[in-house]
C-alpha cells in the first residue's frame, strides 16, 4: 500500500467516519426527547371574575372578564399577554399539560399590602391536547392570599379566522 493511499484512507476515516459516528450517537441520545405541548396562539377565555373583584386583593380582576390570552412559546417557556382593554404581559411555563404564570402587581394595578407578593395574580391551567380546537381549564388566584376568592375559567384556542374577526 502506497503512502498516498494510506493518507487518503486515514483522511477519509477522520473526515467522514468520525462525523457519521457522532451523528449516530446524537440521534440515539435524542430518541427519547419529546417536544412540549404546543399552546402558542390566541385563546378566548370565559370567566366570571366578580368573586375575585370582591376579594381584598381583587382590584385587578376586572381585567380578567372574558379577555383574549395571547401565548408565545419557545420550548417550555411562555410569554402570556392578556388583552381586555389594557394589556398585561408576563412570562410563564408549560410542564406537560400544565401552564403556570403570575401577573405581577405592576401589570395588574394591585399594590395593596397583605395581598401576598403585593397582589400578584396567578394563572394555572391544564390544556386538553385531544380537543379540537384545543381547550384549557384553569384557575385565577391572588398569590398567598387566603381571604381571596379563586376564580375558574375556560379557554378555547382561536383559529386564524376567529382572531381576524375579533379586531
Amino acid at each position: 500500500m502506497s503512502r498516498i493511499s494510506r493518507n487518503f484512507i486515514i483522511a477519509y476515516v477522520v473526515l467522514v467516519g468520525l462525523p457519521v459516528l457522532g451523528l449516530i450517537q446524537v440521534l440515539k441520545s435524542g430518541r427519547g426527547l419529546a417536544a412540549p405541548l404546543s399552546v402558542d396562539g390566541t385563546w378566548k377565555l370565559q370567566t366570571d371574575a366578580s368573586p375575585l373583584s370582591k376579594s381584598p386583593c381583587g382590584n385587578p380582576a376586572t381585567s380578567f372578564q372574558n379577555p383574549l390570552l395571547q401565548i408565545s412559546q419557545s420550548g417550555k417557556a411562555l410569554v402570556l399577554t392578556l388583552s381586555n382593554g389594557a394589556k398585561m404581559t408576563t412570562p410563564g411555563a408549560i410542564e406537560g399539560t400544565k401552564i403556570r404564570a403570575a401577573f405581577p402587581p405592576s401589570a395588574t394595578g394591585s399594590n395593596q399590602t397583605g395581598c401576598g407578593n403585593e397582589g400578584a395574580l396567578v394563572l394555572t391551567a391544564t390544556v386538553d391536547p385531544k380537543s379540537d380546537p384545543r381547550s384549557l381549564v384553569g384557575m385565577l388566584s391572588v398569590d398567598n392570599c387566603s381571604a381571596c376568592a379563586t376564580v375558574e375559567f375556560r379557554g378555547e384556542r382561536q383559529t386564524a379566522q376567529d382572531v381576524k374577526g375579533a379586531h
